[in-house]
């Protein structure tokens, strides 16, 4: 087992001691790791915490007691979570002489120096020039191969470049440094994650920098990621896994893991990866989008669970009074919302650190993506759908799953179908008045569990609408046009729930062909000043645009209006 900050031997070497210090997952630092041999202390990774260098220098200045040794600072990759403490702690210091190594792409993105390729333009860091005394895996080197010596400066560096065929077209080249006794360190090109990335191997142990978050949300897709270069690679670090004697895998984030379930996360990763084709490039534009993106979605998410959450409760309401007492507890099972209410105050109080420049777009992104990821597994449609209006359901799984797209680095799926508008209003006008319930099946229920169910879904029933007279006026001819129909039934349903809370009692929808554009109409007697839609607006406009249709709102005498347009089919397109 390996343990934060613990002295430990390295089994498979003669004389290297690890003292790995070890972080919870997190998107501004990594981990650390210190090998200290007979004729060097090895540095992976200083990271970008304070508190964290600190210690490594102390730990190494203990070390420099023991026993004078040249040190040197091995990056996995200059992603700037791994390294930026090194330059901020200025030229004094027991890391004051220490050189650095860094795979040859990354040294020229640190000499440039390359804020993409460090991702300091992702992390809102000042990049400065960091120059790399040692470049490790040149292509000089690796097409040369053998070995090589090195002068620098007060220290002399040997190395030995090896090549193994490990598939058909494939080799593995690697770089060998000796650490003493016999020891040494080697180093493989694993890009992917980053044009520089790199494992480093030391006897059981490999380093794997961050090749098991390559493929992850909000990273895929980072500057200097490649989606071929990263499926070569972990066809690489399999073959060491199989052919070398690996024992633990130590990961740039997270705790180290043992080789076997390294192999299988990697064997899963692969088929993951091999679907991230044409990925959207996270730029800092992009994280801003998708961080505004992420507020507009929880504002909404946070309505709809409210909506569920309130219909649970008056159906657990109802059962008491009706003492069914176990049908009750049963149903206030299926959701809580002490749960809900806490994810949604973590995350309105991560958006005021991040209005305050406390916290990075791009962390704003990861807090989304992790709070979507526990609403899908708690607004569970399987259980919540036997007592819950399937279109509520639907709603919330459909902005879920959008922004788990988006978060992945695609554009959720479009749907495409040629519709008569009027069809589809007139469609989902006559769903919205029907019950989702039958009187008969309360009474005629044949069991227990039958009129339970029956009765919970008379109890979740609401008419929004009751008391709203909702008129359509179509137009005379046949409006054809090209849509995401499901899209634009929910974003219907959602406008007119948004002029009912707005006070109207009268809603009307029209549509009107126009040379080459459809456009529904929707506006109501609303008694509140401000738009109906006003709040939400870039949501709407997102949503809307998502079934192929450009909204705009507006205001006249008869009150609030939203157009939707939506381009036309041609008669030759019409049946």
């Amino acid at each position: 087992m390996i343990e934060h900050m613990k002295s430990q031997h390295v089994e498979g070497s003669r004389d290297i001691t690890l003292i790995p210090y070890i972080r919870k997952i997190d998107l501004m630092f990594s981990n650390s790791y210190i090998l200290s041999a007979a004729d060097q202390i090895a540095l992976i990774d200083p990271g970008g915490l304070k508190e964290q260098i600190t210690l490594l220098e102390q730990v190494v200045s203990g070390l420099q007691d023991e026993l004078p040794r040249p040190v040197v600072i091995y990056l996995t990759h200059v992603h700037m979570d791994h390294w930026i403490q090194i330059k901020e702690r200025g030229d004094h210091g027991p890391l004051s002489d220490a050189l650095l190594a860094v795979q040859a792409d990354g040294a020229a993105a640190l000499e440039k120096p390359d804020p993409g390729i460090t991702l300091a333009d992702l992390l809102g860091r000042a990049m400065v020039r960091v120059p790399v005394e040692l470049k490790l895996l040149c292509p000089w080197d690796t097409n040369q191969g053998g070995d090589h010596h090195l002068e620098l400066g007060k220290s002399t560096c040997d190395y030995e470049i090896r090549s193994q065929t490990i598939g058909e077209g494939m080799d593995l080249k690697s770089q060998v440094v000796p650490m003493g006794k016999g020891d040494h360190l080697e180093f493989y090109h694993t890009p992917g994650h980053s044009p520089d990335s790199i494992c480093i191997l030391a006897g059981v142990l490999l380093f794997v920098g961050d090749l098991f978050f390559a493929p992850n949300p909000g990273m895929a897709g980072t500057c200097g990621w490649s989606h071929r270069d990263l499926l070569d690679s972990i066809q690489k670090v399999l073959w060491v896994l199989d052919n070398k004697d690996v024992q633990y895998c130590c990961s740039g984030h997270g705790r180290p893991i043992d080789a076997l379930t390294a192999r299988k996360t990697l064997e899963v990763m692969y088929n993951d990866a091999f679907c991230l084709k044409d990925l959207e490039r996270i730029t800092p534009d992009w994280a801003k989008r998708t961080a505004s993106y992420a507020e507009d979605l929880m504002r909404e998410l946070e309505r709809i669970s409210t909506i569920i959450a309130g219909r649970l409760a008056f159906i657990v309401h109802v059962l008491d009074e009706l003492e069914e007492t176990c049908a009750a507890g049963e149903t206030e099972a299926l959701l809580d919302p002490k749960a809900l209410d806490s994810l949604f105050d973590d995350f309105q109080r991560f958006s005021v650190e991040l209005r305050v420049g406390k916290r990075l777009d791009l962390e704003m992104v990861h807090k989304a993506g992790q709070i979507v990821g526990k609403l899908d597994r708690m607004i569970d449609g399987r259980k919540l759908g036997s007592v819950m209006d399937q279109s509520l359901l639907r709603r919330a799984h459909r902005l879920l799953n959008d922004y788990s797209v988006v978060y992945r680095g695609f554009r959720p799926p479009y749907y495409v179908s040629y519709d008569d508008v009027n069809r589809v209003v007139e469609d989902e006008l006559s769903r919205m008045r029907e019950k989702p319930y039958h009187e008969e099946d309360i009474i005629l229920a044949e069991s227990q569990e039958e009129y339970l169910r029956a009765l919970k879904a008379r109890i979740a029933y609401v008419d929004l609408f009751e008391d709203v007279t909702i008129s359509f006026l179509p137009d005379s001819q046949r409006p054809f046009a090209r849509m995401d129909r499901e899209r634009f039934c929910d974003g219907l349903i959602d406008i007119f729930e948004r002029f009912k809370s707005a006070g109207a009692d009268e809603i009307a929808v029209s549509t009107s062909l126009n040379d080459d554009w459809v456009q529904v109409r929707i506006w109501g007697n609303c008694s509140m000043p401000v738009h109906p839609l006003q709040r939400s607006l870039r949501f709407f406009e997102r949503s809307l645009a998502l079934c192929g249709g450009l909204l705009q709102t507006s205001t006249a005498k008869e009150g609030p209006s939203v157009e939707i347009e939506f381009s036309a089919l041609g008669d030759e397109f019409v049946i």
